[in-house]
């Protein structure tokens, strides 16, 4: 039998005590337990930290919850409750007569919810609705909308200005279409296209909410605060697709205020009209028009017509990009506003103001006569009279009734004994009679001109002799012409121009005047008595001539103006302009009172762009004016 290993080693070794061999015995088995106490505990330990570790996690997640609770639920509700803009309707515009300009009509809009769109930057996720709902109606501004999906907005119209008939079908089949509603939108209705679009403007989409729209030019745009009301709101439940089924809440919009203008509709579709017919007639060598008609005792506007225009009917229901930029493109540019925009050299409708300044400034008077034979010469530079043989001899009266020349040369830039005013004298006195100054007519977009002051630029004594007859540098609107004619028809008053009358029939807005009896009575009557004259036969102004024998002896005051220009094509061209107001009364005690005795004063300034001379292109479209405007009265 083999020994254990405590025999051998007693066996072998025999001297080692039995004592000491337990010792080793029992230490043996010390070791054993040692390491089998460090497993358990490592065990243990393990497991105490991952419990730990596990309702860490819990409790956090618990706060989470907790504290992101009304996120979440203001999340689900997002998905389930919608809040709709209720759209007010836009004021009424009436004219002076309380005729409809522009009113509201019934209409629909289509909007899609764009919480369904997975990528709002362009079309993604929103492909398969867009493409769905062109089976119902035709989508054509593509550009716009996807202009709206980047924008983050809830939602966007897709399209408005839709009648009952255009979405019968989509409405039958609106519970297959995720996201698209139907919302009543009210559009706007102009009455008279394009005979009122720069002074009326148009409608457009609102940046802020979809259907909603807000003035974009005119009167809609100026007055845009009073005419667009106060926003409503509909809050409403909807399914899992989008579509919504049942009204939480709702308050209704505020309509806009109604607003009463100056403006003569019928005198303003006339002006149109001409304009239109006129600038045809010449198939080509006159492209654009204005024409400017003022109440000289108040500075309302009775007609602010600009041509060529557009159809703010189209502006106000959403043309498609593509036609937008058509218009925009246009080289003859219908979006601007001729009336108070543009600037041309005034020609000799400026020599109110010459002979204003030259009277003042005691440079003449009504008995200083030049002899005229048909041209200044300074130097070798010759300065031509319109009239190349000249008109002979000539004082103010007569120099204003048959426009001449050569006499406001010398008024301007002196010749022989005459001093002359010089560019300091009448860029003052062009200033003060609202030259080179906006007049603040209540729409956007009133250019100030140019008036000269010597000083941008080396100035000779020619330039003189040109600003003093409307040419060279200066520059003007036809409002600053027609306000500058209104100053001599209401006994001295240079007023603010206004369209609107009232708002919400609340008290007409009150005259504001911005410049009064700049000159004397006695220069301010001799220069009306030379207007006059320019009416009557031997004036420039012959299609006025027989006026008075046609309207029970109204008597005119006006003035022609023929401004040269270079063309595009660098060919030497002519703006026509005419000027005029009636009735024309010698006293001025009458004249002041001008309105009072049943005759409604009025002043007609036509502008034709390449149009032609004064007295044969112009005066026939005034004279037109003022048949219609006296015969009605």
């Amino acid at each position: 039998m083999k020994a254990n290993l405590f025999d051998e080693i007693s066996l072998y070794t025999p001297k080692i005590k039995k004592s000491y061999l337990k010792k080793i015995n029992q230490k043996s088995q010390k070791v054993v337990l040692q390491k089998t106490d460090t497993y358990t505990w490592n065990i243990i330990i393990f497991f105490i930290l991952l419990i730990s570790f596990y309702f860490i996690f819990i409790g956090r997640s618990v706060m989470i919850q907790i504290s992101n609770q009304a996120d979440y639920l203001n999340l689900a509700n997002k998905n389930r409750i919608r809040e709709f803009t209720v759209l007010p309707g836009r004021g009424v515009i009436y004219d002076c007569n309380n005729e409809v300009i522009a009113r509201n009509k019934p209409s629909f809009s289509i909007e899609l919810n764009t919480l369904i769109c997975k990528d709002k930057k362009d079309y993604g996720g929103c492909e398969k609705v867009l493409e769905n709902i062109q089976k119902y109606v035709v989508l054509e501004d593509f550009e716009r909308i996807k202009n709206e999906l980047s924008k983050n907005q809830t939602n966007i119209m897709l399209i408005t200005g839709l009648q009952k008939d255009h979405i019968l079908s989509l409405e039958a089949n609106i519970n297959i279409l995720p996201g698209i509603s139907i919302e009543t939108a009210p559009s706007r209705d102009y009455l008279y296209n394009e005979s009122i679009a720069h002074v009326i403007g148009y409608v457009g989409f609102d940046n802020e909410y979809a259907s909603k729209v807000e003035g974009k030019s005119g009167i809609e745009q100026y007055y845009d605060e009073n005419l667009s009301g106060v926003l409503g709101t509909k809050i409403v439940q909807v399914d899992s697709n989008g579509t919504y089924y049942k009204i939480i809440s709702y308050k209704d919009a505020l309509p806009g205020k109604d607003i009463k203008l100056f403006l003569d509709i019928k005198l303003q579709q006339l002006a149109y009209d001409l304009l239109v017919e006129e600038i045809n007639k010449k198939e080509g060598t006159s492209t654009a028009g204005a024409v400017v008609a003022s109440d000289p005792m108040t500075g309302g506007i009775l007609a602010l017509a600009s041509f060529p225009s557009f159809d703010p009917n189209k502006m106000s229901t959403g043309i498609s990009s593509k036609e937008f930029e058509n218009l925009d493109t246009n080289p003859h540019h219908p979006f601007f506003n001729r009336s108070i925009s543009a600037v041309y050299p005034p020609g000799s409708t400026f020599k109110l103001v010459t002979a204003s300044a030259a009277l003042m400034e005691n440079v003449t008077n009504e008995y200083l006569t030049i002899f005229d034979n048909g041209y200044l010469q300074v130097g070798g530079t010759i300065f031509r009279n319109w009239k190349l043989d000249g008109h002979g001899e000539v004082n103010l009266l007569r120099a204003l009734q048959v426009s001449n020349d050569t006499y406001f040369y010398t008024m301007g830039g002196g010749y022989g004994s005459v001093s002359g005013l010089g560019i300091d004298k009448m860029s003052a006195w062009a200033h003060k009679f609202g030259f080179g100054e906006r007049l603040g007519i209540d729409v956007k977009g009133e250019e100030p001109g140019y008036i000269p002051d010597g000083k941008s630029r080396d100035w000779y004594l020619g330039d003189d002799y040109n600003t003093a007859i409307g040419q060279g540098d200066i520059l003007s609107t036809p409002l600053q012409i027609n306000f500058l004619t209104g100053y001599f028809a209401n006994g001295g008053y240079l007023y603010k121009p206004r369209i609107v009358k009232n708002i919400d029939g609340v008290g007409d807005t009150k005259s504001v005047v911005l410049q009064k009896d700049l000159i004397d009575q006695k220069s301010y009557n001799l220069i009306r008595k030379g207007i006059n004259l320019a009416v009557k036969p031997g004036g420039t102004a012959y299609p006025l001539f027989d006026f008075p024998q046609k309207h029970n002896g109204v008597e005119l005051a006006g003035k022609t103006g023929t401004a040269e220009y270079i063309n595009a094509e660098g060919k030497n061209s002519t703006h026509a302009w005419f000027t005029a107001f009636g009735p024309y009364f010698p006293d001025l005690k009458d004249q002041r009172n001008a309105g009072n005795n049943g005759i409604k004063p009025i002043v007609v300034t036509v502008f034709l762009e390449g149009g032609g001379s004064g007295s044969d292109d112009a005066a026939p479209l005034v004279r037109k004016i003022l048949d219609f405007w006296f015969e009605k009265r």
